[in-house]
């Protein structure tokens, strides 16, 4: 399962940017997101602010804006 970060303007819910995590921070991302059975990585959630610092931390970059509403996705 691949897992990306999308990023949703607040005015017009129009897609800004996406970010793909890499595979290999699949636990990481597991834990970040709380996830305990299998099947729950295969939804879309929004994400707070405390999920969006950690997936920051994770990933190395700044990706936050006020601007916008975050999501993970998934897709096989």
């Amino acid at each position: 399962m691949n897992h990306t970060i999308c990023a949703f303007d607040k005015m017009t819910e129009l897609m800004i940017f996406e970010i793909e995590i890499p595979q290999q921070n699949h636990p990481k991302l597991k834990e970040i997101m709380g996830w305990t059975e299998p099947e729950d990585e295969i939804f879309g959630y929004d994400l707070s602010s405390r999920q969006i610092q950690l997936l920051e931390e994770l990933l190395g970059q700044r990706i936050y804006d006020r601007r916008y509403v975050f999501q993970l996705s998934s897709y096989a």
